[in-house]
């Protein structure tokens, strides 16, 4: 029977596993930093790990619904143990063989995408309806805190025990999340189909139809993928451009990363009244327009406790921008479908940003300076918001 000690099984693998996540996202730029001296490498490399949510978010959700989400994650995290394994001993080689990096970065990148669907439909299951509310709240408030303390902690354990003991320690959390979530209730096995591939690919079919034909949903996605595109020519680069170029030691730039995420924690705050206030296509423009302008901020000075506090007024617009979205489409697209209007509209937005990072990472190759990626990141985002007022979205009510 669900019950609310299943779902802490759940949130304390999601925990564990989320740690061990902020470690590999800040030990692996250091990493090929240190290696290379390279920003088009570091930002390539930032722009692979987004590359399996554009080919194999479908297949996760289809996974989801045709077999036993509790055996889903857990081969996934024993899946990462291997494959973060295969990323250590890729990196520990010299010289350093970039075509085994990149693959061994995406194959360790994929196990998201595959398991997210089933993370996300198992909690009711485990769980009975009186406590959707405070299960979903949990793992959001374990996400916007990490934002704010994942990047100083894990900045100072990098800096302390180095790049690949941090990789060591990323690995271990995914054993450790195998054994909690080994604790979760045996779930009676999923009716399978018995066409999955062709089952897949008629609910790409359908998925992309409606959400072409819903054009407020499709000129959402649209605005998110210029958006996408903006935020990561400076964010994949941004190790390198606080750590290289400001020359700031690394708990600086970390500790600039954490003032930024108290903005997303702000933003999950006054959503609520927030969203309900205010036209979505007015809000939705608006705040992609904000976030925008606030890019061009990181201008005017290059002081990291400044970039913090920039970096958290984007990430507060941003997040009011996403919430708003994810409750407009919930709102209007029918729930047979809404799953698959999700992996499409994700798939899209998702597909600029290995663009938008390798993109950033080759100006800098290029001898350009940051200012440069800032620039062209804060105006791309500006008009990815004017362009989506003038949009069907815009008239959005």
């Amino acid at each position: 029977m669900a019950n609310q000690k299943n779902f802490h099984y759940l949130w304390l693998s999601f925990l564990v596993s989320s740690v061990g996540d902020w470690l590999y996202r800040l030990a692996l730029p250091i990493i090929i930093l240190q290696r290379t001296e390279s920003p088009y490498h570091a930002a390539t490399i930032f722009g692979i790990t987004f590359i399996p949510w554009i080919l194999l978010s479908l297949i996760g959700g289809s996974l989801a619904d045709n077999y036993p989400k509790k055996q889903i994650l857990i081969l996934g995290n024993t899946f990462a143990i291997f494959a973060s394994l295969f990323l250590i001993i890729v990196l520990s080689v010299t010289p350093l063989n970039f075509y085994l990096l990149y693959a061994a970065v995406f194959v360790l990148a994929s196990v998201d995408p595959l398991i997210h669907p089933s993370f996300q439909s198992i909690i009711p299951e485990i769980t009975v309806s009186e406590h959707f509310v405070k299960t979903n709240a949990t793992v959001q408030t374990i996400d916007n805190t990490l934002s704010i303390m994942g990047p100083l902690a894990g900045g100072t354990i990098v800096m302390l025990i180095g790049g690949i003991n941090a990789l060591w320690i990323d690995m271990f959390s995914f054993m450790l999340a195998v054994l909690i979530l080994c604790c979760l209730p045996q779930q009676k096995n999923t009716p399978r189909s018995q066409h999955i591939m062709r089952k897949l690919w008629l609910d790409m079919i359908e998925g992309a139809r409606y959400s072409y034909h819903h054009r407020v949903i499709l000129s959402g996605a649209m605005m998110f993928l210029m958006t996408n595109l903006a935020l990561n020519m400076f964010e994949a680069n941004f190790i390198f451009y606080m750590t290289k170029v400001l020359k700031y030691p690394l708990v600086d730039a970390t500790l600039a990363m954490a003032i930024g995420g108290v903005g997303s924690l702000m933003a999950s705050i006054f959503a609520g009244p927030v969203v309900t206030r205010y036209k979505a296509g007015m809000l939705l423009s608006s705040s992609t327009i904000l976030a925008g302008l606030s890019t061009l901020l990181l201008l005017m000075n290059t002081n990291y406790l400044y970039i913090g506090v920039i970096l958290g007024l984007m990430s507060f617009f941003g997040t009011i921008n996403v919430i708003t979205y994810f409750t407009l489409r919930q709102r209007t697209v029918p729930k047979e479908i809404l799953g698959r209007v999700i992996s499409v509209t994700r798939m899209i937005s998702y597909a600029s940003i290995p663009v938008g990072s390798w993109f950033g990472g080759l100006l800098l190759s290029w001898r350009n300076s940051m200012f440069i990626v800032i620039m062209l990141a804060g105006i791309i985002r500006t008009l990815a918001g004017i362009l989506a007022r003038l949009s069907p979205l815009g008239k959005e009510n």
